[in-house]
């Protein structure tokens, strides 16, 4: 008899292990309070998890699989009782991208016997082929996301993109306009299971960060299904020019709301990518989506597992500074920072350019610390897990890493925001001023980060613009501008 551990994040019926259970094997299905006490995460994360995990359980038992599910203290206290009642000769598992979990497994391996399987279908690649594909630093996104496009022969015709273009960003970064609207995402009322649920996670993690309801997440397959139908028939099409614009009446707009499905194995991404490339939405939009799961997707994964360990700790500009309360009540006057962070309190989620423009934007012109806020988008997030997490914040999002994962850093001045949102009408600040007292505080602090790290970039071909219009302006505008910004890092906790 041997044991198939299926983690929280494993929940596809296309796992490789299955191939070889036989009719005396167990499956194991682990709910332990301990791990998902490394953070203290979102409560939505929580009832997520959790509730996918027992209708993942109950659909295996329905195929006909002994399925040995456990809510248990800890992995190790489900194992004891396990070995108990099964004693089995090998315990087979899924491999694990996250680096703690893969430090667990290796020390539960010296005791005993493990036999690993393939994570393909949760990710195009294995790790091995994704170190291989990546290859050595510098690493660019670009030249990664088209060797994956010929790999797998998506979007090519004769070898070639198709629309004779790789990349349609271009098309994809349209502001917001007034009127503009979007079809609704598809929501899913919880059921007895994921009530059942709600009630423990209310119970045991009320002190967690997170509104628990309404909780609309798909939470077993054919919700994600049907997820992905709607998306694919009714939004994909304005997902694609839109996806860069934010709206405070229209949070969701036309993005996919799947990273959370994708990242537990509801669904796979080749299925995903498969779905889009079928669609009749304009070429721009599939391209514009089929680039964030078969390029971003994979790459950050990538990334990842050719950093790690040490990649968690990258600090390039040596930001200490503490994450403010706004992150975690969005109590702010920065109007761009409360509608951020309001949907993320509400239920898990925003969307990239949330995260990547205002939120990230924030923490590097902040000066906030790396690690304070890769923590906070672990723990507040739906979708999050430490392999595309870290990528993403410390790389993307605050170019810690120095370049490693991106040429430039993210940055933006408040004129972005306006251009992008409709989130400085109404605001305190003013988009528009630089040094004066309503000024957006983002804007002094823009040219702050560009004066205090120009020898860093100074032979950057995607910053010199940015370099000389700083260098040249007269110096005692200069001199306001940077007294402007010494004093906002002062006043930090007050914006």
């Amino acid at each position: 008899m041997r044991s198939f551990w299926i983690f929280g994040n494993q929940l596809s019926h296309e796992l490789e292990l299955f191939n070889h259970i036989e009719d005396d094997d167990v499956i194991v299905m682990i709910e332990a309070t301990s791990r998902a006490m490394w953070r203290t995460y979102h409560k939505q994360k929580l009832v997520l998890v959790f509730s996918a995990m027992r209708h993942f359980a109950d659909e295996l038992r329905d195929k006909g699989f002994t399925v040995d599910y456990h809510e248990a203290d800890s992995f190790q206290d489900a194992w004891d009782d396990h070995f108990k009642r099964y004693d089995p000769a090998e315990i087979h598992y899924t491999a694990v991208t996250d680096a703690a979990m893969e430090k667990k497994l290796k020390q539960f391996g010296k005791k005993h016997t493990l036999v690993e399987h393939t994570d393909v279908p949760l990710f195009y690649l294995t790790k091995e082929e994704a170190i291989d594909t990546i290859g050595s630093e510098p690493w660019r996104m670009d030249r990664f996301y088209r060797q994956m496009r010929k790999r797998f022969d998506v979007l090519l015709e004769d070898g070639k993109p198709r629309g004779g273009k790789w990349s349609f960003d271009a098309d994809n970064r349209k502001p917001p306009k007034a009127g503009l609207t979007f079809p609704a995402p598809i929501h899913f009322r919880p059921d007895a299971v994921t009530k059942d649920v709600i009630k423990k996670v209310e119970r045991d993690f009320k002190d967690n960060p997170g509104d628990i309801t309404p909780f609309v997440w798909p939470v077993t397959r054919s919700e994600a299904r049907r997820a992905l139908k709607r998306f694919i028939e009714e939004r994909l099409e304005t997902f694609g020019p839109y996806q860069d614009a934010m709206l405070a009446d229209n949070q969701e707009m036309s993005h996919s709301l799947l990273s959370a499905a994708i990242n537990i194995g509801l669904l796979t991404p080749h299925e995903v990518v498969e779905a889009a490339c079928a669609s009749d939405a304009p070429l721009a939009s599939i391209e514009g989506f089929v680039r964030q799961i078969l390029g971003w997707r994979e790459y950050m994964r990538a990334v990842y597992v050719t950093s790690m360990p040490g990649y968690e700790s990258v600090n390039t500009f040596k930001h200490e500074r503490d994450l403010p309360d706004s992150f975690w009540d969005a109590k702010t006057d920065m109007h761009c920072i409360h509608q951020s962070v309001k949907p993320v309190i509400k239920r898990a989620h925003n969307h990239h350019i949330q995260r990547l423009m205002v939120l990230g934007n924030f923490a590097t012109l902040f000066e906030i610390s790396p690690q304070q806020t890769s923590d906070w988008f672990n723990e507040m997030y739906i979708d999050a897990y430490d392999w595309v997490v870290l990528p993403n914040v410390l790389g993307m999002a605050l170019h810690a890493d120095g370049g490693k994962l991106a040429t430039k850093p993210y940055i933006a001045s408040g004129k972005y925001i306006d251009r992008m949102s409709d989130y400085c009408k109404g605001c305190k600040y003013n988009p528009k001023h630089t040094t004066e007292e309503d000024a957006c505080p983002f804007n002094a602090l823009y040219w702050h980060f560009i004066d205090k790290h120009q020898d860093r970039f100074k032979d950057n071909q995607r910053m010199k613009m940015m370099l000389r219009n700083w260098q040249g302006r007269d110096d005692d505008v200069k001199a306001d501008i940077l007294a402007k910004a010494r004093q906002t890092l002062k006043d930090k906790d007050s914006f």
